[in-house]
Formats: C-alpha cells, sequence, structure tokens
C-alpha cells in the first residue's frame, strides 16, 4: 500500500517535506524531519472507515498491542537518511494493510513525482511505486480529526 523510491537528482528535506498521494491513491502520506532523518505519517485515507463505521485500525499488526492504533496518523516511513546520489534510504515502511515492515528509499524524479521502493535486504530486487505531490486542504486531514478525539 505504502512503498517507496530511488534517484540520481539531489533531493533535499523540504523539497520532499511535504503531502504525497500513494500510486494506489488511498492515501495521502506527509513527510516531516524526525531528527536528522526523514518520516512520513498519514493524514488521508479515501476510506477512513471501517464496514462498521469505526475508524479503520491497525488490526494486521504482528503485535496484538498495537491492534488498535488508529491507521489515520500512524507513523508509516521511518529513519530515512540521505544517501550519497542525492536520494533517501536506509528507512523502514509499514504496510498496515499487511502488517509487515519494508526497508525503503525514495527519490523525487520530478517537482511533483516521488519514487519508492520497497525492498527486503537488497534494493534492486524491491518493488517501486510512483507517488505523487498532493496539496490537501486542511479540513480533509484525517490526522487532525485523530488527534482531537483522542484523550
Amino acid at each position: 500500500m505504502f512503498l517507496l523510491a530511488t534517484s540520481a537528482d539531489a533531493a533535499p528535506a523540504d523539497a520532499i517535506a511535504t503531502t504525497w498521494l500513494t500510486h494506489d491513491g488511498q492515501g495521502v502520506v506527509e513527510f516531516a524531519p524526525c531528527g536528522n532523518r526523514l518520516c512520513g505519517h498519514i493524514v488521508w485515507l479515501k476510506t477512513p472507515i471501517d464496514d462498521n463505521g469505526a475508524p479503520l485500525t491497525d488490526r494486521n499488526n504482528p503485535n496484538p498491542k498495537l491492534r488498535q492504533r488508529p491507521i489515520c496518523g500512524l507513523s508509516v516511513i521511518t529513519g530515512l537518511a540521505q544517501d550519497g546520489s542525492g536520494g533517501w534510504d536506509d528507512g523502514q515502511i509499514y504496510d498496515p494493510k499487511e502488517g509487515s515492515a519494508y526497508d525503503v528509499a525514495l527519490s523525487l524524479t520530478g517537482p511533483d513525482k516521488l519514487i519508492v521502493t520497497g525492498y527486503l535486504g537488497v534494493k534492486a530486487l524491491g518493488q517501486q511505486f510512483t507517488w505523487r505531490r498532493h496539496q490537501l486542504p486542511a479540513d480533509q486531514r484525517c490526522d487532525t480529526v485523530t488527534k482531537a478525539q483522542q484523550p
């Protein structure tokens, strides 16, 4: 659901630190600095509720204690560091649909195009996805609603 990629052009954090529509159009992830790394969390979902009308939760997480976490606002990309070729690498991406984590790298290949590569150990054998820059109005952000509902 939420995987990333690489490029030869330099991509400073401020070029990527914005909102991106995932390859399948099901979510929007916002990137922001976290320490000297780059991280991303879900800020919009096409379908934010389950069949019972409740907010989606991390029900497929292998850790039973984390299965009640809301998907909206969930940190799904962590630890990205700039690599020597101008991309971002050495991060992890979490796919809440599968409850699985993968290595991740990304690169900006145009002003509005982010290539996301998810892989296990060998980047060349990974899967690439194209995410598009997306202007998300503040009133459509689900992470704001989720935070407001938390005690």
